[in-house]
């Protein structure tokens, strides 16, 4: 999950990502659709329109075959972080399914601990 995350998010390297999803993997995320190369391709975009974008996980919880990632996402330095719980379902050892869902941190928030040093 660490690795995904790491080379999906953060180094942008699709090629390397793409091989840890399943053929059929399903992204719940709003607009982005069934299939491995659709979740690619979408992110893929967003990360051309946001270079700064980064994903630091702070908590990770594994059950049965399932994953749980609570983290901080950065669009650029200067924009306030929002704080993140990815859902993930693994199948054969590779990443099949995915739910998120987010909320913005203002400044000042009791999150802010969270959120130090994570970009």
């Amino acid at each position: 999950m660490a690795e995904y995350i790491r080379l999906f998010y953060n180094d942008k390297d699709f090629d390397q990502a793409r091989r840890l999803l399943t053929e059929g993997f399903v992204n719940h995320h709003h607009g982005v659709g069934a299939g491995r190369d659709r979740t690619v391709e979408t992110f893929s975009a967003v990360a051309a329109a946001m270079p700064g974008f980064s994903l630091t996980v702070r908590r990770m919880v594994a059950e049965g075959d399932q994953v749980w990632t609570h983290s901080v996402a950065r669009v650029a330095p200067d924009v306030p972080p929002s704080v993140v719980v990815d859902i993930w379902r693994i199948e054969d050892g590779r990443l099949a399914e995915h739910w998120d869902v987010g909320q913005g941190v203002p400044e000042g928030s009791s999150l802010d601990e969270l959120i130090e040093d994570a970009g």
